[in-house]
């Protein structure tokens, strides 16, 4: 399928072999670029002397996930100098700056007439709206090409700050962004996230459109939520070329800033990832969108359009094992699996075929697409009208609840985790809060140390993050696990005899003691 039609966009890295700087490098990156990460505890004079060593220097600093962007002096490699860096005892992570690249009953005329408007029948969504049509205080930060906010279908779904007067050139509500009255543009570092006519411009105003264009309004089409605030994040220019990591980092943290300054987003619509090869894992932009996982957003993700099996190939950022990280494959009219899949690593499926929505040509301009681009929408609206329905909802019990209400269908039997297609009407009528308790809350151990476990119960698709918060307590499980679990952990030798340290699960503390007490 063309570009144009498919708009998916794909993470352009390349497959390296062994460590992530096995081959030459191309244009997958920023050729004179690091991301670094340093240890918690680094003193800044041994940052600077590394970096001086290698003779460059920090442009950019993102404090709130501990990572910097370098810039690199010289003819000296991206790989080079990484495998310089990775000699510093105090690195903790040195990766690329990598390149994202685009592929790709209400009364609106369009929806009773067009058969584009096949997916929100699909997904029961005017027997949802019986119950409810969305609010205006639900936010979706959809990051994508931008939004056409003057169209006739999203003006007034438009988010629009309200601590901030346009174009007074000041920064008003003191965020470090001037004039952000409807979002951010972070490819070209402005504040307008207009979404540009020309090449895959349109993307970001169409799954838009499919969250939530205004319902009930006699005009066009109508999204899953009639009434929502969609703040506009721009990472792509029409091209769908060069967007980095550090742009998506900044948009990102973006998003987590607003979350924690009181605007209630309650989801991120991200049809975007994937690329030609197999990718790369992308650790600084992983610790982005866990930041706002943790501030309690949910990150809907596109599962990629190459028809690929994601379990076997994997396919980012909807692989990441994320807890906030709900992954959506594309069904059609006749709920048939179009691209990709994964009966691990995708959790369920969506309309996504000839998908008619709002468009940026003009204010009044409509047009269908397909692609998991398409489908990403259908299930962020949902947890959108989800959120609306029961504003207490946790980001983890809107994702098990759109998990646990699908449809299940034998087409998607053994094809997503499970087995079927969203059903919004279900999801409001039928939620599961997430309520995770650990077994004990505390356990000691001997100084000789060993492996250890500890019990979790959760309800079903419940997913929720583990770490741990000392370096001598070694989580062997995985770092995210859903349901019912064990978390397996390692505690090394105490060479000081009474130490203590936390495992967080679920953002619930588990200490571990280590003492000889009651090992004599």
């Amino acid at each position: 399928m063309k570009l144009a039609k498919t708009l998916l966009f794909f993470v352009l890295v390349t497959c390296f072999t062994g460590s992530i700087f096995g081959q030459k490098p191309s244009e997958n990156f920023v050729n004179d670029e690091l991301l670094v990460k340093f240890r918690a505890g680094t003193k800044p004079g041994d940052a600077s002397r590394a970096h001086s060593l290698n003779g460059a220097r920090v442009v950019e600093e993102f404090a709130s996930i501990g990572w910097q962007r370098i810039k690199l002096a010289g003819a000296a490699s991206v790989a080079e100098a990484a495998k310089r860096y990775e000699k510093f005892p105090n690195i903790e992570s040195v990766q690329p700056n990598y390149y994202y690249h685009l592929l790709n009953t209400p009364n609106d005329t369009r929806f009773v007439n067009a058969p584009g408007m096949y997916g929100l029948m699909k997904i029961s969504a005017p027997l949802a709206w019986d119950l409810n049509t969305g609010s205006q205080n639900v936010v979706v930060a959809d990051i994508d090409t931008g939004l056409r906010y003057t169209h006739e279908d999203l003006a007034a779904n438009t988010w629009t700050n309200p601590g901030e007067i346009a174009g007074n050139g000041l920064d008003d509500d003191a965020n470090g962004f001037i004039d952000d009255v409807h979002g951010y543009d972070f490819f070209f570092n402005d504040s307008n996230p207009f979404d540009d006519i020309g090449g895959v411009g349109g993307h970001g105003t169409h799954t838009a459109g499919t969250i939530g264009a205004v319902g009930n309004n006699a005009l066009g089409v109508v999204g899953v939520n009639w009434n929502v605030r969609i703040m506009a994040i721009k990472i792509y220019s029409p091209a769908g070329t060069n967007t980095t990591s550090a742009m998506l980092i900044n948009a990102y943290n973006y998003v987590t800033l607003m979350k924690n300054r009181g605007v209630n987003i309650r989801v991120t619509n991200n049809s975007y990832g994937g690329c030609l090869e197999a990718c790369g894992y992308d650790q600084a932009t992983k610790d982005a969108l866990d930041a706002m996982g943790n501030a309690g957003i949910l990150n809907v993700f596109a599962a990629g359009n190459s028809g690929t099996n994601n379990d076997t190939a994997p396919h980012y950022p909807s692989n990441y094992t994320s807890p906030s990280i709900l992954a959506v494959a594309a069904s059609d009219q006749n709920d048939i699996r179009i691209f990709n899949f994964g009966p691990n690593s995708v959790d369920l499926a969506a309309p996504g075929f000839q998908i008619l929505s709002t468009y940026n040509r003009s204010n009044s301009d409509y047009t269908p697409l397909s692609g998991t681009s398409m489908a990403t929408p259908h299930v962020a609206g949902a947890a959108a009208l989800l959120s609306a329905h029961n504003p207490n909802l946790s980001a983890a019990s809107l994702k098990a609840t759109l998990m646990n209400t699908v449809d299940v269908l034998a087409n998607w039997n053994g094809v997503v985790k499970t087995g079927g297609r969203l059903n919004v009407a279900n999801a409001l009528a039928n939620q599961t809060v997430c309520s995770i308790n650990i077994a004990n809350p505390s356990i000691t151990v001997p100084t000789k140390g060993g492996v250890f476990t500890v019990n979790v119960t959760a309800p079903q698709n419940c997913d929720y993050p583990v770490k741990s918060s000392v370096k001598w307590i070694r989580v062997s499980s995985s770092d995210s696990l859903s349901g019912n679990g064990t978390v397996s952990f390692r505690v090394t030798v105490n060479p000081t005899i009474t130490r203590s340290g936390i495992i967080n699960i679920a953002g619930q503390n588990f200490t571990v003691n280590q003492s000889r007490s009651n090992f004599f």
